[in-house]
């Protein structure tokens, strides 16, 4: 008579051992798993789904036995996770988002927000920083980069359109922002990003500088086989330094920033890079219409702005103001100003006493005084009413 097979069962133990020489294969090195420390203190939030390309997600959440659908309530409101060399962030708070990236100095703007959750996943790779992000959501990244150092930025979301300084960025194509230059990147949903700062002298002791940098950003044309290495090479950093504690002293390490570096020496080529494809006014034009408009913006923080103000202080048609700003930005001017609004409120909200002041108060101190119609709009962006906000602090 024949016996029925044993069912073969693994332990936990087991898993994560099969898990850490699985990394370690793929990385020829030695793991080690971290502990990470949770916190269950904060209120159940909504379930977050991953999808099956968020590959630095994916490690993480394999690497640490979490499932597919986590709830950040075990990991706190907004919590750092430390593993190895990997700082893995994951955010409620779309500000604190904004402040965790790296490198630039930076205004957002939320749009469309759809899972109302953010992360950055990043590795210093010998001064040369890597960084991963998830938006639950669009956003306008308008800012300025470090003066030291040139930042390749490459979208990681097929389906999702990204602009930078007006021009888009298609399929396998970078943004390449030059040291110290102004920038807005801006997108309508939910997607991914990598990026990798790269500091000015890493060329010159290659002998390889690029050309003398112009203070831009600008967007590559398609270069399907660089983007395919660079995303090859993000990806197997974060796994390297996710499972070696040593990896950044290694020799791994050292040929992983040289990839980097020769990736970006081939990208940075100026016969490389394009303008915008849209039709319109030139490129210098536009830029001193935003330039001019967002002096003004300046000069009147907390003030009440119209589009026609804007257009005048550019000294250009408020028609060709629209279009101009719009391509820019992605959105209309009308749009931007009430983002511009709502956040300007969720931080005076933020920063208030309750005991001092009431929501009404510091919604007329911001020109508002339809307050329903305020906090209609206020709850469908943030997600919560401004009296909820005022009580967090």
């Amino acid at each position: 008579m024949q016996t029925a097979p044993m069912k073969r069962t693994r332990t936990a133990a087991a898993v994560v051992a099969k898990k850490q020489t699985l990394l370690s294969d793929a990385v020829a090195g030695r793991a080690s798993c971290q502990s990470v420390h949770r916190s269950s203190a904060n209120p159940p939030v909504k379930n977050y789904r991953r999808s099956k390309s968020d590959w630095h997600l994916n490690l993480f959440c394999d690497y640490y036995g979490v499932s597919d659908n986590f709830s950040l309530s075990n990991f706190g409101k907004n919590s750092t996770l430390q593993a190895s060399l990997v700082q893995h962030q994951v955010f409620q708070d779309f500000d604190a988002f904004a402040e965790s990236i790296r490198d630039i100095d930076s205004r957002m703007l939320l749009r469309n927000p759809q899972q109302r959750i953010w992360s950055t996943s990043s590795v210093d790779l010998d001064e040369i920083d890597v960084q991963v992000g998830r938006l639950g959501s669009g956003n306008i990244a308008q800012g300025q980069l470090r003066p030291d150092g040139y930042m390749l930025y490459l979208p990681l979301t097929d389906t999702v359109e990204y602009s930078a300084n007006g021009s888009i960025l298609e399929r396998n194509s970078f943004a390449i922002l030059d040291p110290g230059c102004e920038f807005c990147i801006s997108t309508k949903v939910e997607h991914d990003w990598c990026v990798a700062f790269i500091p000015s002298r890493f060329f010159a002791q290659r002998g390889d500088p690029p050309e003398e940098p112009s203070r831009s950003c600008h967007v590559t044309l398609p270069d399907r086989l660089a983007v395919a290495q660079f995303r090859t090479i993000v990806s197997d950093v974060m796994n390297a330094a996710f499972t070696c504690p040593d990896f950044e002293a290694s020799l791994a390490a050292q040929h992983a920033r040289s990839e980097v570096l020769q990736i970006a020496s081939r990208v940075f080529r100026p016969t490389r890079t394009v303008e915008s494809k849209r039709e319109g006014r030139p490129r210098v034009a536009r830029r001193k219409i935003i330039q001019h408009s967002m002096n003004l913006l300046e000069q009147r923080a907390r003030a009440h702005v119209t589009v026609g103000e804007l257009a005048a202080a550019a000294n250009v048609s408020e028609r060709t103001f629209r279009a101009a700003f719009r391509e820019y930005f992605g959105v209309s001017p009308s749009r931007y100003l009430q983002l511009r609004q709502l956040h300007q409120v969720h931080r005076a909200l933020l920063a208030a006493d309750p005991d001092e002041e009431t929501v009404s108060e510091i919604l007329m101190a911001h020109g508002e005084w339809a307050f329903g119609r305020f906090a209609s709009r206020y709850r469908k962006h943030f997600g919560k009413l401004p009296s909820q906000t005022l009580l967090m602090r």
